[in-house]
């Protein structure tokens, strides 16, 4: 490795990367589906509580980010902190990705089915778990976002609105 190339820096999570997530997750959904039709039984129907935490989490972690500017604008915040809400950002982004991806594969397969019980839970509690996943990758990108230092002294740099993804 040359000593010439700066350090990689931790960046926002880009679009592509959570379309990867989504995509990962409807594949591997996929073949766990087709397994358990190569196997002759059915995948389980998703309980309430996954939605329910799903959204939970979120909500916390709206919360969290909400009030995060204000203690950076006040230098209350700790450096390990910021790395840390940083990283719980972007897996809040990951996994909501990977949740929705996935349980949009289960609840495809199951939406002509509509009629009967199970598979009518299965698309019921299935779309109720895709919303709460798109609600925490949502909350996981306003956490993201609220761990970006908006400085003066960055003018020079060739960071948008003197904006960069590193924490306080």
């Amino acid at each position: 490795m040359s000593t010439n190339t700066p350090p990689p820096k931790l960046g926002l999570t880009t679009p592509r990367q959570a379309v990867v997530s989504v995509l990962s997750g409807a594949i591997v959904a996929g073949l766990l589906i087709l397994g358990f039709e190569a196997a002759g039984s059915f995948p389980p129907v998703v309980p309430w509580s996954v939605p329910v935490l799903l959204a939970g989490l979120a909500i916390a972690t709206a919360v969290y980010s909400r009030a995060l500017p204000k203690r950076i604008e006040e230098k209350r915040l700790a450096p390990q902190e910021g790395l840390a809400a940083l990283a719980i950002g972007k897996s809040m982004i990951m996994t909501g990705a990977l949740f929705a991806g996935a349980h949009i594969v289960y609840v495809m397969r199951y939406l002509s089915q509509l009629d009967a019980p199970l598979p009518s839970a299965r698309v019921f509690q299935g779309g109720a778990t895709i919303i709460a996943a798109l609600l925490l990758a949502g909350a996981g990108a306003l956490l993201e976002r609220a761990c970006v230092i908006r400085g003066d002294d960055d003018e020079g740099d060739d960071h948008p609105n003197g904006a960069h993804a590193e924490p306080v």
